[in-house]
């Protein structure tokens, strides 16, 4: 028995132990899904009956550079059927007609519209909490600028603060744009897995992580965790590990709003990048959230250490291939393992195929999606071992639109 075969069992059993733990809330995720989508064939989808509890919300909108799209999101948020909103554009550094757009609908809608402008640019998280401490309502709501709405969009996600342990709600996200390239068509692959694993997490009430646009927390909450970490590449991630960290519950609510995926494979890198990264900062910045674990922090932390899991599951997985084509191996546990990995990594294609048969020509994206994102793990944090900081970056959008999500 040698170092590396005893190095690769190692990694082998490491990156099984993972994917087991993250299988029963997978699973649960699915069955969840199954039922929302028998309710929405049936037609059984109701809200809630209306009563008093409709408390005001604070929509926050950072803007920078989003003529393309702004326009759309501003005739949707007028058009939201919910009597007490508030909507705050954050304008900071636009080099096109975004602000021009905001201040002609602030006009038009002054009793609903503020416009806000910062002369310095300094990324979402910093306008966000800026907008935030101008807020009035009792729940904060914030949409990035490509966010597509239905119209019952806040009467179907506010009425889950009835429960006072819920401290914040995160609605599911959908690509408006699946058909525009094949990259936008690996982000409607990660829709559903997202969908299903926060749909697990809910019903499990584990971690669920906010996840930057259709997201919405209590004020009062926002207040006593000190707003957003202006620091953060990924402040939703950030912010939700906190929440955590205090014992706070997030609720994850299925819906049709709609978001626009990169389309370009340097956009796409980039933004992935910048998520991966965020995930370690985050949980390099909370380490401490195991002296006292509870199950949400528990989860966070085995959630946050994704982007090295994916690197270790790759690894993992082809040395558990070759021991089993190979045969013989110093360490036959490895090719127990490797029949088990095997096995969970055709879950997924599975449940994408059991949805929509349909969904069967699209199964080698699941795996090319999953080597490349394992590709730049490995470069964000090569570059993080070799201390080069890794920029907050926005990523362009340019209102395509292929799918109509209502």
């Amino acid at each position: 028995m040698d170092i590396g075969s005893i190095t690769l069992t190692i990694i082998v059993l490491t990156s099984s132990l993972w994917l087991f733990y993250n299988t029963p809330a997978f699973i649960i995720g699915f069955i969840q899904w199954i039922k929302n989508q028998k309710r929405k064939d049936e037609n059984q989808e109701t809200l809630d009956p209306p009563d008093d509890y409709q408390p005001k919300v604070s929509i926050i909108v950072p803007v920078k550079n989003e003529d393309q799209v702004i326009e759309r999101l501003l005739k949707g948020l007028v058009e939201l059927d919910y009597p007490q909103k508030e909507v705050i554009l954050i304008e900071d550094g636009s080099t096109d007609k975004t602000p021009q757009i905001c201040r002609k609908w602030t006009k038009n809608h002054s009793s609903l519209i503020k416009y806000l402008h910062s002369n310095t640019s300094n990324g979402k998280p910093a306008a966000i909490n800026l907008a935030a401490k101008e807020a009035t309502g009792e729940i904060i709501a914030v949409y990035d600028a490509d966010t597509i709405l239905e119209p019952l969009t806040l009467k179907k996600i506010i009425p889950h603060f009835r429960d006072p342990d819920t401290a914040a709600v995160q609605g599911e996200l959908r690509t408006v744009n699946p058909d525009e390239s094949v990259i936008t068509r690996l982000a409607v692959i990660n829709d559903f897995v997202v969908n299903i694993q926060q749909l697990g997490k809910d019903e499990l009430s584990i971690f669920v992580p906010l996840l930057g646009t259709n997201q919405y927390i209590r004020r009062s909450v926002l207040e006593e965790v000190g707003y957003w970490d202006s620091e953060a590449l990924s402040e939703d991630t950030e912010i939700s590990v906190r929440l955590a960290k205090r014992g706070y519950k997030v609720k994850y609510v299925p819906g049709t709003t709609g978001v626009e995926a990169p389309a370009k494979l340097r956009v796409f890198i980039r933004q992935r990048m910048k998520w991966l990264r965020g995930y370690t900062q985050a949980v390099v910045k909370h380490k401490d959230m195991l002296r006292t674990p509870n199950r949400r922090t528990l989860d966070a932390y085995l959630t946050l250490i994704f982007p090295i899991m994916l690197i270790l599951g790759l690894v993992g997985y082809v040395g558990a291939l070759y021991s089993l084509v190979q045969g013989r191996t110093a360490i036959p546990l490895l090719q127990i393992i490797g029949v088990a990995l095997l096995a969970l990594n055709l879950l997924t294609p599975a449940m994408l195929v059991s949805a929509n048969p349909k969904n069967a020509m699209y199964v080698p994206l699941i795996y090319l999606d999953w080597i490349l994102l394992a590709l730049v793990s490995l470069y964000v944090h090569t570059r993080a071992i070799l201390g080069k900081p890794q920029k907050w970056t926005k990523t362009p959008k340019s209102g395509h639109v292929t799918l109509n999500i209502n």
